[in-house]
């Protein structure tokens, strides 16, 4: 079994008590049978959390439609290649009639090619099949939908044992004092990419330094390189980064909770279709998606926006990168 994100453990919900357990009901909708009763049978089996779960199997969208009319969901995760209904037209179905039911999608393909569909039906998360596949990462995926802000801390997603270390950019010099600090992260661990994910790194940090702080009007307080004395305390941006036995972990926060899951996605097809070749902004969400393991937007609007990347150190690169974004 592969494991490669740390489940989050134990992390109460705010209406349970030492007493009371909440319960959540899901639908698994795939029309594989091995791979619907892998999913139903490790969630039911090895899914820690402090709740409990009811999951009900569908092999095909008629069955879930049959499902969904007499029971009330609050997590329903559909395979998106299906014969006859596929995933997204399902999920049309569920926003309109069940909008208060949280949805993701699976797929055994390639998951660039279904962010357009992905934005216009508002899936956040879409998770790659992969072999051996990797339940873990699903019972995580399935904590963070239900549980929302589990989602925050990258102390989540890296051993408990892990120390970290943080750097606070307080002024545009400390842009490369964060760079430095990873740089030597990384070459600490010989990463066989470490051109790549630093260019990601750095890429998301001035995202986060120049493309957060606004003025009165909307428009951008700061240019893109331009030196910055002092930031105001509200625009500290919070480095966060270790290392433990599978993974490297680095967690950058700016404290505005500007972008949202759409623009993220929208950005993400401009790029993957080639129409944003020449654009100026909204490329670095494409660099860290295609650079980086795996990524992890968590956003609180008008609060934080907290981007996680983990890059595994005995694994191969995956081409088929899923993705996972929460917006509380």
């Amino acid at each position: 079994m592969s494991q490669q994100i740390q489940p989050t453990v134990g992390k109460r919900t705010e209406n349970s008590s030492p007493t009371e357990r909440n319960h959540y009901r899901l639908l698994i909708v795939d029309d594989d049978d091995v791979i619907r009763e892998g999913l139903v049978g490790y969630l039911e089996n090895y899914h820690e959390a402090d709740y409990d779960l009811i999951i009900d199997p569908s092999p095909d969208p008629a069955d879930a439609r049959e499902k969904l009319a007499h029971n009330a969901y609050d997590l329903v995760i559909t395979d998106i290649n299906m014969p006859g209904e596929d995933g997204f037209s399902l999920i049309k179905h569920i926003n309109a009639q069940y909008p208060s039911t949280k949805t993701a999608m699976i797929t055994a393909y390639k998951v660039e090619d279904y962010v357009r569909n992905a934005k216009k039906t508002g899936v956040f998360n879409i998770i790659a099949k992969t072999a051996p596949f990797n339940f873990e990462e699903l019972s995580t995926v399935v904590n963070n939908l239900l549980n929302p802000s589990s989602a925050f801390g990258i102390e989540s997603y890296m051993d408990p044992h892990c120390k970290l270390s943080q750097v606070v950019i307080q002024c545009s010099d400390d842009i490369m004092v964060a760079f430095d600090a990873l740089q030597k992260l990384l070459e600490r661990a010989r990463v066989p990419n470490l051109n790549d994910l630093l260019t990601a790194v750095i890429e998301a940090i001035t995202n986060a330094v120049y493309h957060v702080a606004k003025l009165p009007d909307g428009s951008l307080k700061y240019e893109k390189g331009q030196q910055i004395e002092r930031l105001e305390e509200n625009e500290y941006v919070y480095i966060y980064y270790g290392q433990d036995l599978e993974r490297i972990g680095i967690a950058i926060v700016d404290q505005g909770g500007r972008i949202t899951a759409d623009e993220i996605l929208y950005w993400l097809d401009r790029n993957i279709s080639g129409t944003g070749l020449m654009d100026t902004h909204g490329r670095g969400v494409y660099l860290i998606h295609r650079l980086v393991d795996r990524v992890l937007i968590n956003i609180a609007p008008g609060q934080r926006t907290e981007i996680i990347m983990l890059n595994y150190l005995d694994q191969p690169p995956s081409p088929n990168k899923p993705i996972y974004i929460n917006q509380l």
